[in-house]
């Protein structure tokens, strides 16, 4: 038999790699620790939350470990302030750190600009939720409609909440299962098809209602309107405007 010191060399390497599991378990051990520090835990934990938001940007683990470390409304609420904080956060820095150097490298692209900026003024709502529930990532999901001027702050805010909260309830919840399930509890049969319904729709319906809405911008013909070109972006005049300042909102 052959001895080949590079082989041995990875395989240790690999060894030390921590899976799934052994993450999950430190995340809950580290919040274990926190909610049982009282306020200033709780305090820690939603800042951390807020900046992992929007640093990094994938909640959902966070969440469920949350879920099993602090009493259930306390980790939705925490949860909650944490991640819709931290998604508005990188928000407001798109609109006013980011944007001129974002549209001075997307002026080749005016005419798909145009169209967005359109869409979102003629459906904010609508299309500020279809925004956050596409499959695009949680850093362009939040920067992305900073870029649009006809957007107003308060369809933003709006949109954040309704996509976000639901999901820290449900997360928050499968935490909480989870544990009581390491308590010698019973597994909830609802929570296992609420799973089930939500990975369909982030799996099919989410990613099709915003490929529709793209293809639905490439087939819009471009028309002139009564607004003002900045960047190559189209403004609401003032008279469209709600004459509001600051956000925007």
């Amino acid at each position: 038999m052959i001895y080949n010191p590079s082989s041995c060399s990875a395989t240790s390497i690999l060894s030390k790699i921590p899976n799934k599991n052994d993450i999950q378990s430190s995340l809950v051990s580290i919040l274990d620790g926190l909610a049982h520090s009282g306020t200033k835990g709780m305090l820690v934990y939603t800042i951390s939350f807020l900046l992992w938001t929007m640093i990094i940007g994938a909640t959902t683990p966070i969440e469920t470990a949350a879920g099993m470390a602090f009493p259930l409304r306390t980790a939705i609420i925490l949860s909650g302030i944490g991640k819709i904080t931290g998604a508005f956060s990188l928000y407001v820095l798109g609109k006013y750190l980011f944007r001129d150097y974002t549209m001075e490298k997307m002026k080749n692209n005016k005419l798909w600009m145009e169209k967005i900026n359109t869409s979102f003024g003629q459906h904010p709502f609508r299309v500020a939720l279809i925004w956050r529930f596409s499959p695009l990532p949680e850093f362009v999901k939040d920067i992305g409609p900073s870029l649009v001027p006809a957007l107003r702050t308060r369809y933003q805010i709006l949109a954040i909440i309704t996509h976000g909260l639901p999901f820290t309830c449900l997360w928050s919840m499968m935490g909480n299962e989870a544990a009581i399930v390491a308590r010698g509890g019973q597994a909830s049969i609802f929570l296992k098809r609420m799973v089930a319904v939500i990975t369909w729709i982030g799996l099919v319906v989410s990613p099709t209602l915003f490929g529709m809405w793209i293809k639905g911008l490439g087939d819009k013909k471009t028309t002139e309107d009564e607004s003002e070109i900045v960047y190559g972006l189209t403004y609401p005049t003032d008279s469209d405007s709600d004459n509001s300042s600051g956000l925007g909102i």
